[in-house]
């Protein structure tokens, strides 16, 4: 196409749209702009902030930590709206910083060269395509300050303003979509507003004082309007004399203004008296009120200094009483005790450096005894000194050393565990990272806390093995109620080594575990519900009945697992590995499965319909019973694997290859309908599949299924 064709064809295709857009009400053409606009700005966030989501999902290069800005931007917005709780873990990729904070800068700039733009000529480019200029009383451009109050405080700011009160006021906070709703309505109601005004105004132009014209209906333009001479400035008038009739009335006809208001000067100065009078109450008072404060403060300085006084003459005194003195131990147990009970800063340390230090035994019980009396600020002492004897341990060969240490390290897991139990629910900031509570070889320890709340709690990379989580609670709404808002108490067991440790019946969720070991351990009728366990390990994990429901299981490990009659609906179980589990009677409806490998899996009686199975590996898998109805198959791997029984039902399965699948059963074990009671095959298209041998063909052509070598 030459450059003269082409445009003439955009010539025409624009004079359509004119043709079109000319005669429509002004009100639709208002619309019209507002629509194109809002869609200028939230394109400009939404463009760059699917790029950073694919940036993401793709790990484009190293993970980083999500930048200062983003991280404040959305827990502000989380926090206002209540949409999401806050992520602990949030590495991304560099792309997804660059993007993902340009999905934060575009907007703010599109909606500022907007609001420019109306302040200096009254037009948009939206405005200008659909004919509509917002002008000043005068008919000048409005100007910055103007345009601001007309469209961030009179537009969006009140009915956003009211909208968002009255959505905190019926109690839908953390339903965004409510929200939109609500503020869409009243900004709706202040458009359609113009219907009631004269001069065809919102509440928003009547508050900042603007007007509309239709740039359609005048074709001269801006230009063409003149604003009259004389004492009667109520109307604008054409220069143009044959549309001198289209004059517009821009000022209100009532010129009456309200009686302006005194101030305090003149008032002063007609009442000196009364003036003078006032102002010497007010020094008298304000004297007074300066001596008593003085007062107060004096008294409360004298007992804040005698207590002080006090509490360190008592605390130099228990000090004293801890020199390893022979004979003196149960002097010095008591000093222990006595300090686990002081409100000094001081005692926390010194109790920490103290277990870092004691061999006697008894004195090492002493110590836990008084670290636990002082309840959960004694978490983060506990939790440095039980991993630095970890690493100690480690590296010590000596036998006596080895012992020594790893009593400590014991007094260190007991002294945790009882506060976690003591304070059950009362943590939900407890950091317990990298700290190790698994079972000792050296000590006779096992983390025992079934049926603590431990919500919020952090657990990033530390040792839980063997560790009872029985009915425990790691997941709680916050103070609304509600859960998925932002104050929602999620613990965070990411990288931690969880083997052989029992959460059988416990709630886990929307808990993070990405990349956690999980081997062995039982999680039979736990709820795993929107839990992000990415990468994580659950190979031979026992989890019969357990609710993994639209949690995030990219790339995990389920191989030899026991999942029999779990819940696996909506999940994302893309590249995971379930070779040889056990998902007899599963349901796993509306799955992604994108490369999963299910090979030997035993997937009898599992509900398997709408799930996305693309280039899946279902290799020697049992699938007998199965329902498959409207999934995507395409590219699936069935080679050698058990489909007897199967409900293959609008499901797709363009380039599955079936060499070597076992089509009928005859067993007791699995009754099979005659052809005539299978509706299984009815219409299902086989004709793109591979590895199907006569007998396959002829089984499947007598059921009904589509393919060319069918007669």
């Amino acid at each position: 196409m030459t450059q003269f064709a082409f445009d003439r064809f955009a010539d025409r295709v624009w004079r359509g749209w004119y043709d079109r857009i000319k005669f429509a009400p002004l009100w639709v053409r208002r619309g019209g702009a507002l629509a194109v606009e809002l869609s200028l700005i939230v394109g400009s966030a939404i463009v760059p902030y699917q790029l950073g989501v694919y940036a993401r999902d793709r790990e484009i290069g190293q993970p980083v930590p999500v930048s200062p800005l983003i991280s404040a931007a959305s827990d502000g917005f989380a926090i206002a709206f209540g949409t999401s709780p806050r992520q602990p873990n949030r590495n991304v990729s560099p792309l997804t910083n660059l993007f993902w904070t340009g999905a934060i800068a575009a907007p703010l700039l599109v909606g500022a060269w907007q609001l420019y733009r109306l302040s200096t000529t009254g037009l948009t480019d939206p405005k200008r395509w659909f004919g509509v200029r917002v002008v000043g009383e005068t008919g000048q451009p409005c100007g910055v300050g103007r345009i601001v109050l007309r469209e961030a405080i009179g537009r969006w700011g009140v009915a956003a303003g009211l909208g968002y009160g009255f959505w905190l006021t019926i109690g839908a906070y953390g339903s965004g979509g409510l929200l939109l709703g609500i503020v869409g309505m009243l900004a709706l109601a202040d458009s359609l507003c113009v219907r009631l005004d004269r001069f065809h105004r919102t509440l928003h132009d009547r508050l900042a004082g603007t007007h509309i014209l239709d740039m359609f209906q005048y074709e001269y333009g801006y230009s063409a309007y003149v604003w009259p001479e004389g004492p009667d400035r109520t109307h604008w008038t054409q220069t143009d004399p044959d549309e001198a009739i289209e004059a517009i009335v821009l000022l209100d006809d009532d010129p009456f203004l309200p009686p302006p208001v005194p101030g305090l000067w003149p008032w002063m100065r007609s009442n000196p008296i009364t003036t003078l009078g006032l102002l010497g109450l007010f020094c008298i008072a304000a004297l007074l009120g300066t001596l008593a404060a003085t007062q107060v403060y004096v008294q409360q300085q004298t007992n804040q200094r005698q207590q002080t006084a006090e509490a360190n003459e008592l605390y130099i005194s228990l000090v004293d009483k801890l020199a390893p003195l022979p004979g003196a131990v149960d002097e010095r147990k008591n000093a222990i005790l006595a300090l686990g009970t002081l409100d000094d800063d001081r005692v926390q340390t010194l109790l920490v450096d103290l277990l870092a230090q004691e061999t006697d035994p008894v004195l090492i019980d002493a110590l836990q005894q008084a670290l636990v009396s002082r309840g959960t600020e004694s978490i983060d002492g506990l939790r440095r000194l039980n991993q630095g004897l970890r690493n100690e341990l480690e590296a010590l060969e000596n036998t006596d050393d080895r012992d020594l240490i790893a009593r400590r390290l014991q007094a260190t897991q007991q002294a945790i565990a009882k506060i976690a139990i003591g304070y059950s629910g009362e943590m939900p900031e407890a950091d317990l990272s990298r700290t190790d509570l698994g079972r000792n070889d050296r000590a006779d320890f096992t983390l025992v806390l079934s049926g603590i709340n431990l919500a919020g709690s952090r657990f990033r990379g530390s040792i839980l093995r063997h560790a009872d989580f029985q009915q425990a609670v790691f997941f709680s709404p916050g103070q609304d109620d509600r859960a998925g808002s932002y104050d929602d108490a999620i613990a965070d067991l990411s990288g931690a080594d969880l083997s052989h440790a029992n959460f059988a019946g416990a709630n886990l969720e929307r808990v993070w575990l990405r990349k956690a070991n999980l081997m062995r351990t039982n999680f039979n009728d736990a709820s795993l519900q929107q839990s992000a366990a990415t990468g994580a390990n659950f190979s031979s994990t026992q989890a019969i009945g357990a609710s993994f429901r639209g949690s995030d299981l990219e790339r995990a490990s389920f191989t030899g697992a026991d999942l029999k009659t779990s819940d696996f609906r909506d999940v994302r179980l893309q590249d995971a590995t379930l070779s040889q589990a056990d998902l007899a009677g599963a349901l796993l409806a509306e799955a992604n499965l994108v490369r999963s490998n299910w090979q030997e899996a035993d997937l009898s009686g599992a509900d398997l319909s709408g799930a996305n199975l693309r280039d899946a590996n279902l290799s020697g898998a049992i699938l007998a019973g199965a329902t498959l109805a409207g999934a995507d198959l395409r590219a699936a791997n069935f080679a050698g694997a058990d489909v007897s029984a199967v409900d293959w039902r609008r499901s797709r399965l363009a380039g599955a290859n079936f060499q070597d699948a076992i089509w009928t059963r005859s067993d007791d074990t699995l009754a099979i309908a005659e052809a005539d009671e299978m509706p299984w095959f009815d219409g299902v298209d086989f004709s793109e599949t591979r590895g199907l041998d006569r007998e396959a063909l002829t089984f499947l052509c007598q059921q009904g299924a589509k393919h060319p070598d069918c007669p």
